[in-house]
């Protein structure tokens, strides 16, 4: 029996109850029709995979934990709760970072801030004024300020965003479309410190976009499940290994090869199990669920980075006819096939190639290898995407013979450099359409050897080299000195490739055995005749059938480059030869490429 001194002790000493994450989570937390279909105290019956992801936030040797999932799989209500559970059981300095500043707000002010007022742990961590109201000037859209720590909510228009913050937690929200210096920058914060979490999440959009890097990275979780028939492990894909679909449905309701009763699809439609081909309906998926666990199918993660992939055919509130009828309206509309690979399969977009001819492929073949360096001059051309560069090294003699070295994929300005050192290149251009200010930058870092491209669909001249402020926008403190900035008439150098790719320029050559992407790449884009609703007939320049044409732009950036230089022959304009009009205007690189030397010596 207890003395007196040792009850008013334990009242006094009132220790917190070591709860899991997930009973923290049902105990404290309550959601609103405002965040969730299933309203009420928090639950995860109907979501079981998200049981495993909820303990990742209490688990020191659990790093870094990204979910490339689909839509509708619980995974941002996922988040709250971890969040929820720093707040109020270990508070820690917390950095939430949003595509743009308007998406942050409207999530802060519809989403994050009710959760917080009606989750019953977390409310009495808000913080208060003397009469007991919300302190609305420490508790806003972009900042809460609770009891024990701090929650930052930043939009990532610019890397500065967020280099003033501090942060233990990182919470990187639909990181495809956040662009790839502010995530370096973000993650670059959480470095040095013991007990960080780095929380991603996102659909994928492509193979090279950052959530898909993320899950190949990491140990590339999958969530299993026993088959009601036959309880062989398996899980849920839109198609097997041979193409065909595990949906299926009555096949009266195929009302022709491209027809269909969707109504009728929806109603019957169900899953065939790959391992014994017995029918799984809606009504199993619950159990499945139930009974699934994660398993991890890659061994060559880094300790404590784990990647979880999620479809949405795993959703609970998603039937199986639902999936096949978004499956076959995305067959007919334009864009929509990507828009469902993307939201519902949560796998990156592989457009249908179409055919190609490659008679059109009329660049000569030469008997050297792949990587051979071949050329007086060598010029490295670098097309920009969102987590990778596309590369290409081509070799340039004095008379216009030009030798392609190699091209590829980076994924750091870093690997560029290094890559013109390998091949001893005399200098290197990169598109700056796209991340302008991170280009403008590096090029500004590694003068004299970068040159930046813009591409203008209409000039009255094929090129224009201008010298431009990098820091005119961002304002830095560093001494501002011009980077070279080459304006290119697309249509002139597109035309002039096109020649080298249909055989006019004999002089135009490629290493023996092409690969196929390259010149897949090389045929993605044409010049056609167009006709306009006035009935005006133009021409113009299409990339077909939804191809890429990175290694295309990358030659075109070449080709204007080496003219600059007279490495490419000459350009004739309305009588007049361009090789040498622009070249005095070349401000910081005006020394010439001395033959067999690169920057480096």
């Amino acid at each position: 029996m207890l003395s007196e001194v040792e009850k008013r002790t334990f009242e006094y000493w009132d220790p917190i109850e070591q709860l899991s994450v997930g009973e923290w989570a049902k105990t404290y937390v309550e959601l609103s029709p405002r965040i969730t279909e299933q309203p009420g105290p928090y639950s995860t019956r109907l979501h079981p995979y998200v049981d495993e992801i909820l303990e990742t936030i209490a688990d020191p040797y659990v790093k870094r934990v990204s979910l490339c999932w689909g839509s509708q799989t619980s995974k941002t209500t996922t988040f709250y709760v971890m969040l929820g559970h720093v707040i109020d059981r270990d508070p820690r300095a917390i950095l939430w970072v949003f595509p743009n500043l308007a998406l942050c707000k409207a999530f802060a002010a519809e989403r994050w801030q009710p959760f917080c007022r009606e989750s019953k742990a977390l409310l009495e961590h808000i913080p208060r004024n003397y009469d007991g109201s919300i302190d609305e000037d420490r508790f806003t859209m972009t900042k809460q300020e609770f009891s024990r720590c701090t929650m930052n909510l930043v939009g990532a228009g610019s890397s500065a965003n967020v280099r003033s913050y501090p942060v233990s937690v990182l919470v990187l929200d639909e990181i495809d479309v956040i662009d790839e210096r502010t995530r370096r920058e973000c993650m670059d914060r959480v470095k040095g410190k013991h007990d960080y979490k780095v929380l991603q999440s996102s659909t994928p959009v492509t193979e090279h976009g950052g959530i898909w890097q993320e899950f190949m990275e990491g140990d590339r979780r999958k969530y299993m499940m026993p088959c009601p028939h036959c309880a062989e492990p398996m899980l849920f894909r839109l198609k097997n290994d041979e193409g065909d679909l595990n949906i299926r449905w009555d096949t009266k309701a195929n009302l022709s090869a491209s027809e269909y009763d969707l109504g009728l699809v929806q109603k019957t439609a169900f899953y065939v199990c790959e391992k014994c081909g017995d029918e799984i309906r809606d009504g199993h998926k619950t159990k499945m669920l139930r009974d699934g666990q994660w398993e991890a199918t890659s061994s060559s993660a880094e300790l404590g980075f784990r990647s979880y992939h999620l479809n949405s055919i795993y959703s609970p509130v998603i039937t199986f006819g639902r999936v096949a009828v978004e499956y076959l309206k995305a067959q007919s509309a334009p864009g929509a096939m990507q828009a469902f690979v993307n939201g519902w399969l949560a796998e990156p977009y592989h457009p249908e190639e179409g055919s190609i001819d490659p008679e059109k492929f009329k660049i000569v073949e030469k008997d050297y290898e792949r990587g051979e360096i071949r050329g007086e001059y060598r010029i490295l051309g670098v097309d920009v995407q969102r987590s990778v560069f596309y590369w290409v090294v081509r070799g340039f003699d004095r008379d216009g013979t030009s030798w392609l070295v190699d091209h590829g994929t980076a994924v750091s300005f870093d690997d560029l450099t290094a890559l013109g050192e390998t091949y001893e290149c005399a200098y290197g251009i990169v598109d700056t359409g796209y991340r302008t200010q991170e280009m403008y930058e590096e090029i500004h870092n590694r003068r004299p050897f970068w040159f930046g491209a813009k591409g203008f669909e209409r000039m009255p001249q094929p090129y224009k080299m201008t010298a431009v402020d990098p820091f005119a926008v961002t304002q830095s403190r560093v001494k501002k000195v011009a980077i070279n900035l080459l304006n290119i008439n697309k249509d002139v150098w597109q035309g002039e490739l096109l020649k080298r790719r249909n055989g006019t320029n004999l002089n135009w050559f490629t290493y023996k055995d092409t690969d196929s992407e390259y010149v897949r790449q090389m045929l993605s884009t044409n010049h056609v005749e167009r006709t306009d609703r006035r009935g005006k007939v133009k021409w113009e320049w299409v990339v077909e059938g939804h191809r890429q044409d990175h290694y295309w732009d990358c030659e075109s950036y070449i080709l204007a480059l080496s003219h600059v230089f007279g490495l490419g022959g000459a350009v004739i304009r309305k009588g007049r030869d361009l090789a040498d009009t622009d070249k005095a205007k070349v401000q910081s690189a005006k020394r010439r490429p001395q033959k067999g030397k690169s920057m480096w010596g």
